[in-house]
């Protein structure tokens, strides 16, 4: 089955680690700890290394400044291998703790009436969204910061405005802060 199908793919979880020892909650505090190096850093690095995309409020918090920045949990990434690169980045996790902490996801969402796979790396035992790896569009335009591709602003304003233009998506809520924050920063840079 192609990436792109008419049938919704099945929800099923890919677990490299299995040959560590299972987690506990202390690794997955040790995680929340040394974020930056465990998760963050590896990502960016294979972004940098393998000309992979990112995009979404991760993106926005890399381009915008200080003031205009808010948390967010996840990284969101166009990549040319979506599962491969999914898989890396949970044996770098598990790595980094040294435990059978986190793992991939597959799962799918409807576009254009076609379902299309994205591969999630969560992390055990709350369920937390590391990253989401999606198959990398035609038409993504990026700017380089420190060799690391970023969606273009102008490019997010225009996916938060039609995400607003859908509320029955139920997107509506974070795109609108997002589009608030791109807003902001235009107008202060023209100062």
């Amino acid at each position: 089955m192609s990436i792109f199908s008419k049938k919704k793919p099945q929800k099923r979880v890919i677990n490299t680690g299995t040959h560590l020892p299972k987690a506990s909650m202390s690794d997955y505090f040790e995680l929340r700890q040394k974020r930056g190096k465990a998760v963050v850093n590896p990502i960016l690095h294979q972004a940098k290394r393998d000309k992979n995309v990112i995009y979404g409020a991760f993106a926005v918090n890399q381009l915008v400044d200080k003031q205009s920045q808010r948390d967010t949990y996840d990284i969101d990434v166009y990549s040319t291998n979506p599962k491969k690169h999914a898989i890396e980045i949970e044996k770098n996790i598990d790595r980094s703790v040294n435990a059978d902490l986190a793992y991939v996801e597959q799962t799918a969402y409807e576009k254009n009436g076609r379902w299309h796979r994205i591969y999630r790396v969560k992390t055990r035992p709350h369920e937390v969204v590391e990253a989401d790896f999606n198959i990398m569009p035609k038409d993504v335009s990026f700017t380089t910061k420190n060799g690391v591709r970023y969606e273009t602003l102008g490019k997010a304003e225009k996916k938060y405005d039609k995400m607003l233009k859908q509320p029955e998506l139920g997107r509506g809520f974070n795109a609108n802060i997002d589009l608030g924050r791109i807003k902001q920063y235009k107008r202060f840079k023209k100062r």
